[in-house]
């Protein structure tokens, strides 16, 4: 069969399955199956539903919307999920995520809220006659349909005021019930305070869920596991944590409750672990204490949607705990022992997995791996793994697609490194191929065994594409991980040339003919490197940090994480992050470069971009500032699909103008 080179518009052709759910008795499982919509410029999907026993997979639910978050009943009648069902509204964008329930043999869905500022995170009670949820909204506050008024002015009272993808904070989160048969919404949390993640606790009378009750708690880290009573709305406190926590899961008999958190004892590099604690309160205890790895996948892919935090599952009986972390680039599942604390490796492929779901002795999970596209895997009560859906293999059996090539190479200082790269179809290793060096944001991501759209495109181009995991990647241990702290353009630098000059001295790049490109600490690591060596024909550079200084006070997380991976406030020590700032080596550069910026970016707001911009552009550098309108952080992955394939225009048509 001839395969054909991939293309920019067959990013329009992945399908997304994911959010898998298996149903109590695990027979079934559903999941959220995703498109991207070119015409709509949006995301779509429905629910889908396949048996464990085998069989294709069939669609479960239909509308011109998106369908997502299923979870069962616990007797496994009904199907709760979030949709933005019910077309757009007049003078508004499409209407916010609202709380459905479906019977799970099929049939009509019927609306449980209808919050102007939509609702996340749904879960059954126990007895299965009630549903909690989180949102923003206030009772009453409800969608209407009509045009929102024109805001004049904002008032801004809380420090921490708005966040990436989610704009400018309206209220604060907080937990609600609603009876499953309809009824009027309860709030069960109140005060200015965030609170997110809950999950019934087995007598059915407390939701447990994570919060930050304190003074101070936009400016802290520090959240604690809470539980409310749904009758009562007393609160009491479980834990008296020095770090964050996530995702808390009770235990099957009811007596612990499960969470992903950590100490800070390595403030923003700490590995984050599998935490138990009594559900009546008392000590909590990190059952992966000795595993030097980080709780959750730090692999990223531009051709997958993934949770945002990891979710641990217990097994059948409640003795072990199963979870996912990255190791050197892969990400798999491992089990912890609830009594013995010993961490056993469950898969082992050369693949990266970003989610899971467990139930009567089953796992279902998410995977991707170096060719392949997200497909869902079940692990059996006996037997080995097998996949059980998939929706990209035609597309697949029709692309030309090579595997990545791992390399390891030694750090200045001795440290192991390792990189990976892509060479193009038809490769010839006697030719001298033009080269892309791309680098990770963070920093403490990862590169690994994860198909990413943007790398193979640039391959089919005729580039060699190589990526490396610098100090500050994850996936070798926490000392690894911090190093890059309070040294942004030290030692990760070298690192990521070293490892350039690796694959160099393979013999088919020619070295004249090299780009870097990047984005968020990529985009600072891009800077930083254009303005102290002049290697690269050209540089592109995507949703940027340039100015360590303005950065502090303008970014969503500036004041807090970027103050940890730093070391000092602008008033205490400016020198220091003005000499770490690439705008300040500005009048170095002399490589050609494309900035470009999102202008909904609260991570890595468009300031960033645009100082770097002027100050090239101010002193006669070649410079060329790209602005995409209403896009987040990352766009480059999550984003709508007309700007996600006219970015990809631009990428390629300014390597191809430089390297060709």
């Amino acid at each position: 069969m001839n395969r054909r080179p991939i293309e920019i518009d067959d990013l329009l052709k992945i399908r997304f399955p994911h959010q898998a759910a298996l149903s109590p008795d695990g027979s079934r499982v559903v999941f959220a199956l995703a498109r991207l919509d070119h015409e709509a410029n949006e995301f779509r999907g429905h629910l889908w539903m396949v048996p464990i026993s085998g069989g294709a997979p069939r669609p479960f639910t239909a509308d011109e919307a998106r369908d997502t978050n299923p979870v069962w009943s616990p007797d496994g009648r009904w199907i709760a999920f979030l949709s933005n069902r019910g077309g757009r509204r007049r003078g508004r964008k499409r209407a916010a995520m609202q709380l459905w329930v479906i019977p799970s043999d099929g049939g009509e869905a019927r609306q449980l809220t209808f919050f102007k500022a939509g609702v996340s995170q749904p879960v059954w009670s126990p007895n299965g006659r009630t549903l909690a949820f989180v949102s923003r909204g206030a009772s009453g506050e409800v969608e209407t349909g009509e045009a929102d008024d024109e805001m004049i002015v904002r008032e801004i009272t809380r420090p921490k005021y708005k966040f990436d993808a989610m704009g400018f904070l309206e209220g604060y989160a907080h937990v609600w019930t609603v009876p499953a048969d309809c009824g009027e919404p309860v709030r069960l949390t109140d005060g200015d305070y965030d609170h997110d993640s809950p999950s019934w606790l087995a007598d059915g009378r407390e939701i447990v869920f994570v919060a930050n009750r304190t003074p101070d708690a936009d400016l802290s880290f520090v959240r604690d596991l809470w539980a409310v009573d749904a009758q009562t709305r007393g609160l009491r406190q479980l834990t008296r944590n020095t770090g964050p926590c996530v995702s808390p899961v009770p235990s099957p008999d009811g007596r612990w409750v499960a969470f992903v958190g950590h100490d800070f004892h390595a403030k923003s590099a700490t590995n984050f672990g599998v935490w138990i604690i009594p559900a009546s309160g008392g000590e909590a205890v990190n059952l992966t204490a000795t595993f030097d790895r980080s709780v959750g996948n730090a692999v990223g892919s531009d051709a997958r949607l993934t949770p945002m935090f990891p979710i641990p599952a217990w097994t059948h009986d409640g003795g072990a705990i199963i979870f996912f972390a990255t190791d050197a680039g892969r990400t798999n599942l491992y089990r912890v022992g609830v009594a013995d604390r010993a961490v056993q490796q469950i898969t082992f492929g050369d693949e990266v997995i970003a989610d899971l779901t467990a139930a009567a002795g089953q796992v279902v999970y998410q995977r991707i791996g170096p060719t392949s596209l997200d497909e869902l895997w079940l692990i059996p009560a006996s037997g080995e793994p097998r996949r059980l859906a998939a929706f990209n293999d035609e597309l697949l059996a029709d692309l030309d697609l090579r595997e990545p090539q791992r390399f390891s190479y030694a750090a200045s200082d001795g440290w192991p490194m390792e990189g990976w790269l892509l060479t193009p179809p038809g490769f010839d290793p006697a030719r001298k191929y033009p080269a892309i060096l791309r680098i990770h944001g963070g920093p403490h991501a990862a590169y690994g065994y994860a198909f990413n759209h943007y790398v193979a495109l640039l391959a089919a181009r005729g580039y060699v594409v190589v990526w490396t995991n610098p100090r500050g990647s994850q996936g070798h241990g926490e000392a690894f991980t911090r190093a890059v702290v309070t040294d942004w353009g030290g030692k990760d630098s070298e690192d990521i040339l070293r490892g350039l000059d690796h694959a160099i001295a393979q013999g088919f790049i020619d070295p004249d003919r090299v780009a870097v490109t990047g984005g968020s600490y990529g985009g600072f690591m891009t800077n930083w490197l254009i303005g102290h060596t002049h290697r690269f024909r050209c540089a592109i550079t995507e949703v940027c940090v340039s100015n360590l200084f303005s950065f502090y006070g303008t970014s969503d997380i500036g004041a807090t994480w970027g103050e940890l991976e730093w070391g000092v406030t602008p008033w205490d020590d400016p020198g220091k992050l003005l000499r770490q700032s690439p705008l300040m080596y500005a009048k170095n550069v002399a490589t050609p470069v494309l900035i470009i910026a999102n202008e909904s970016d609260h991570r890595c707001p468009v300031e960033q971009s645009e100082q770097f911009y002027t100050a090239l552009r101010k002193m006669g550098k070649e410079a060329v500032f790209l602005r995409f309108q209403g896009e987040s952080h990352q766009m480059s992955s999550n984003g709508r699909p007309k700007p996600r394939i006219e970015r990809l225009k631009r990428l390629v048509v300014w390597f191809d103008k430089y390297l060709a």
